[in-house]
């Protein structure tokens, strides 16, 4: 399996177990807002996890960045 592919899946685990913890809290009366934000946060970024890892480095090789 690719690293970015694990890297994706451990972002969207993480985010699952904010969100499972911020629905317990609250369904205890506890304040379990603030897991629920870093949940609902952390989607977005496992999705754009390892999108498309060799167009950064794509840019860099075009321009005179690095020394001769």
């Amino acid at each position: 399996m690719p690293q970015h592919s694990r890297q994706r899946f451990f972002i969207l685990f993480v985010a699952l177990l904010n969100l499972g913890l911020a629905t317990a809290l609250i369904a205890n009366g506890h304040a379990g807002l603030p897991l629920g934000v870093i949940g609902i946060a952390l989607l977005p970024l496992a999705w754009l996890a390892g999108r498309n890892p060799a167009a950064a480095t794509d840019t860099q090789r075009g321009g005179d960045s690095y020394a001769a």
